[in-house]
């Protein structure tokens, strides 16, 4: 990894640090909000989309002007949008890049502006979830008519599949102080905000690939509008619910980009992690909804969610996904597994409601927040097998477990679906 450089603009000095190497594709990526690359480098999902990023040739990541490492705005005359745009343009011609692709996350317009100025400098975009216009985003940052810095509640819509997560909280607000002071962020807001001028200037012809995370904030109407402003630019849709790429599948994005540039997949290995995978399914939920009815079903899902996000959290873990009525959580240990499996079964129980429960422990391939690979499948199907009240585990928990004091039922042997060979499984005895 190079040494922080900074470029010359105007009057102003622009951070930047130069990673991967020559002979691949030049990338420069333009960072959402006031997020210092020093700072993205930290969080283990923003540290993986540039790691991504830079497997294709050089990565540039910049702080622009006001943010982190980079001198502050002194003019204020001007849009930000227009600053920032030479920023991007400062930190291409300084560092050498040629014909980059610009990789872009900040979603008001600094990368279409900087095309348009100087088209020269850059062979192709990536936009992810950009917006329009900028009225969408000013309704959702305004408090009282006025723009301000974003609440709590634009956080959760931001971030939905990490705002729970307590070392990303503590992350996240590490990273605000660092990129600006409540006042400067504020102002710069405001000065965002107020931006008249249209987001995607007419004329840009280079080849675009525009993403949208299909259940994020950005509304699909908006980013597939932006996708219809420049000329043959292809609009692709991927699964997630997270605005930028610092939460969510970012390895979906990566893997749109790759094969958009290259015209192959990513080069990227997907992670792999060592953990106690654990499942578990509500008992004849189908037969209780109708029971219930639709409302009084609802309301028990959610308890469920509450339920489940308390325990997993509790020990150590953090919930994947929620399968409709069941869920999949990585715990850092078998124990931990079961002792999470136990205490949601024990309150669901007195809701009369019942759960079964799979573990298995292996490793995983780790994509953003999601996680795949055999031994995803095994707990699951572990799980299937599983009767109502019961959790079964794999001869591996067991083994994890020694010394432990837990006690497991007799073997049994279980044929498990997809999987070639018969599974030993057992029942663990509270």
């Amino acid at each position: 990894m190079t040494e922080i450089a900074y470029a010359p603009v105007v009057d102003s000095n622009v951070a930047f640090r130069v990673t991967g190497e020559p002979g691949g594709v030049d990338v420069v990526m333009v960072s959402g909000a006031f997020f210092p690359f020093e700072m993205l480098e930290e969080d283990r999902v923003g540290a993986r989309f540039m790691a991504g990023l830079s497997s294709l040739g050089r990565l540039v990541v910049f702080d622009k002007r006001g943010v982190g490492l980079s001198d502050p705005i002194t003019d204020w005359t001007r849009s930000v949008q227009e600053q920032w745009a030479e920023d991007l343009c400062a930190v291409v011609e300084y560092s050498g890049l040629k014909r980059a692709l610009v990789v872009s996350w900040e979603p008001m317009g600094v990368a279409r502006l900087a095309a348009s100025l100087r088209p020269e400098l850059f062979g192709s975009m990536a936009l992810v979830n950009p917006a329009s216009f900028t009225s969408g985003l000013a309704d959702l940052l305004s408090t009282s008519g006025e723009a301000s810095i974003p609440t709590r509640s634009v956080e959760e819509m931001a971030f939905p599949s990490r705002i729970q997560d307590p070392d990303f909280n503590e992350w996240l607000q590490r990273a605000g102080r660092s990129g600006a002071s409540p006042a400067t962020a504020a102002r710069m807001w405001g000065h965002i905000l107020s931006y008249q001028a249209p987001l995607t200037p007419a004329g840009i012809g280079m080849p675009t690939l525009v993403l949208h995370n299909r259940d994020c904030m950005s509304p699909e109407r908006s980013v597939r509008a932006v996708a219809d402003e420049i000329r043959g630019a292809s609009f692709v849709q991927i699964p997630g619910q997270d605005t930028y790429p610092i939460a969510g599948d970012v390895d979906a994005l990566l893997a749109e980009i790759a094969q958009f540039v290259t015209g192959a997949p990513s080069d990227l290995a997907p992670q792999r992690a060592l953990a106690a995978v654990l499942f578990t399914d509500l008992v004849d939920s189908t037969q209780r909804a109708v029971d219930v009815g639709d409302a009084a079903w609802r309301h028990l899902l959610d308890l469920h969610d509450k339920i489940v996000d308390r325990y997993v959290l509790h020990h150590g873990g953090r919930v994947v996904k929620y399968t409709g009525d069941g869920v999949l959580a990585l715990l850092p240990s078998a124990t931990a597994a079961l002792a999470t499996a136990e205490s949601i079964r024990a309150e669901l129980a007195e809701r009369d409601l019942q759960i079964r429960a799979g573990v298995h422990v292996g490793d995983v391939d780790v994509r953003g927040d999601d996680v795949s690979g055999l031994t995803v499948n095994i707990a699951a199907r572990i799980m299937g097998v599983a009767e109502g009240g019961e959790t079964l585990v794999s001869d591996t928990v067991c083994s994890a477990t020694l010394g432990s004091g837990l006690d497991f039922g007799d073997a049994r042997t279980t044929q498990l679906k997809g999987i070639p060979e018969p599974f030993v499984l057992h029942r663990w005895v509270r």
